[in-house]
């Protein structure tokens, strides 16, 4: 393919940093934050700073996520390759520096915490880097879906909690594995959303291993498994109550019809937004049932 068929656009700054996506960081450190204050472990200031950490890294992956396109437009020389290089390049850089004072934020929760918070945060670190860094690549290997709902999704609430509440709660992890659905949604709605672009250039993703109505089935449960999971938690005595969840029902309609779409159509564009949404909806809801 020339890499003029590539679409230079979402290189840019404000497209590259994917604002839909922080409903990730938002729940699933809200909800860490939440559950400590609930436990009488609360700490105004370890909470903002793990919030404002949370925030930093989704944005430095979500900057990093398109380093390995590099090697694709250099494979087509130009002007408008080598403007889209930099253009990474400078994301890439960018990535690193939130990178960085997110982890000085990580290294005062340590300071105050201990030091088993700086194990859980190198391994969410070096999880986040191979998502598309080599030689793992997580992408790559069609292990984004579960690796975000680990890294994402467990780590970042079971890690919210322990930073902010200084005390470690296997509880916390049950709990936890509604929003972690809805984070690999999230990403496999992107996946989805690429899949005719990961073709071409051979980038094996989970939905191009597994085909794309396989994807969409998938999808369609991770959307849907949410609310039977909730009303589980709730009769195991983990949710006070679940019915804040409810007013989510309705954003959840959208993303789902968007899959009769075939791929390459232009609606599907919307698919990550959209699921940005319902997840940012649903964790806020779900957040209050807590």
């Amino acid at each position: 393919m020339d890499a003029l068929d590539l679409n230079p656009d979402k290189y840019r700054l404000v497209r590259a940093l994917r604002p839909f996506s922080y409903s990730v960081a938002l729940v699933t450190c809200g909800l860490g934050v939440v559950l400590a204050y609930q436990q009488g472990n609360g700490h105004w200031l370890r909470a903002l700073f793990v919030i404002l950490a949370g925030f930093l890294l989704q944005a430095a992956c979500n900057l990093a996520n398109d380093h390995a396109d590099i090697v694709l437009w250099r494979k087509h020389p130009g002007e408008l390759s080598e403007q889209v290089v930099r253009q990474i390049q400078l994301n890439f850089s960018l990535a690193g520096v939130f990178a960085f004072i997110a982890c000085l934020m990580g290294l005062w929760l340590v300071k105050e915490v201990g030091w088993p918070l700086l194990l859980l945060g190198v391994f969410g670190v070096i999880g986040g880097y191979f998502y598309t860094g080599e030689p793992l690549s997580y992408k790559q290997r069609g292990w984004g879906v579960p690796a975000v709902f680990l890294f994402t999704g467990v780590l970042m609430v079971s890690g919210a909690y322990y930073a902010v509440g200084g005390v470690w709660n296997d509880e916390v992890i049950w709990i936890s594995i509604p929003v972690s659905l809805l984070a690999s949604a999230l990403i496999l709605s992107n996946e989805i959303r690429d899949y005719l672009d990961d073709i071409s250039h051979n980038i094996r993703t989970l939905t191009v291993r597994i085909g794309l109505t396989n994807a969409k089935w998938f999808y369609t449960v991770l959307l849907l498994a949410v609310f039977p999971l909730s009303f589980f938690l709730y009769w195991l005595g983990e949710l006070s109550n679940p019915f804040y969840i409810l007013l989510s029902l309705p954003f959840v309609v959208q993303p789902l019809k968007l899959l009769s779409n075939h791929s390459g159509d232009a609606e599907m564009v919307r698919l990550p937004p959209l699921t940005g949404r319902f997840f940012m909806v649903f964790g806020l809801g779900f957040i209050f049932s807590c």
